[in-house]
């Protein structure tokens, strides 16, 4: 029911017919809803005028929410697996890294998930993306500040003079 901002009196007095239960016995009540001598042997308190209690909106909402929160559940459950595999893979790197240290491709190694502490490992890899886009930077060009000599500085082309002679 949408009310009116002018002596709150009701916009409509319908619904349309996908606010009707479907779980309701009797036929959906759609038009003239507060009407009570409209429908015959109706109590609007007991049957609550077999319609649903909340929107379309808020069904809506309800069952996209239902639906985001399994997609999210799903997504968190194949990240971890994804971490745990990414744990076990460098386990195992480290450990044939030793292997092929040591030459016996027989013989037990160690294997660690981080070769420094968690902060060295942290800052070191920080100084690596913050380095990342001085490779591209000239700082030991010979060239920039020095100061030019007027006779290397160009003159501009209409005072320019070219003799020919033939």
């Amino acid at each position: 029911r949408v009310r009116s901002n002018v002596e709150g009196k009701y916009l409509m007095d319908s619904v349309p017919f996908s606010c009707c239960s479907t779980l309701s016995s009797r036929p959906c009540i759609q038009h003239n809803l507060s009407n009570p001598a409209a429908h015959v042997h109706y109590d609007e308190q007991s049957q609550q005028l077999n319609l649903w209690r909340r929107g379309c909106q808020q069904a809506l909402l309800d069952h996209y929410t239902g639906i985001m929160q399994s997609i999210g559940l799903t997504v968190l459950l194949i990240w971890l697996f994804e971490l745990l595999v990414l744990t076990g893979v460098r386990y195992l790197q480290t450990a044939m890294e030793n292997v092929i240290r040591l030459g016996d491709p027989e013989s037990e190694s160690q294997g660690w998930i981080l070769e420094n502490s968690l902060a060295e490992t942290a800052c070191y890899n920080f100084n690596i993306i913050k380095n990342l886009g001085k490779c591209y930077q000239v700082d030991d060009d010979p060239n920039i500040n020095v100061p030019t000599t007027a006779a290397d500085q160009e003159v501009p082309s209409h005072q320019a003079q070219v003799n020919l002679t033939s």
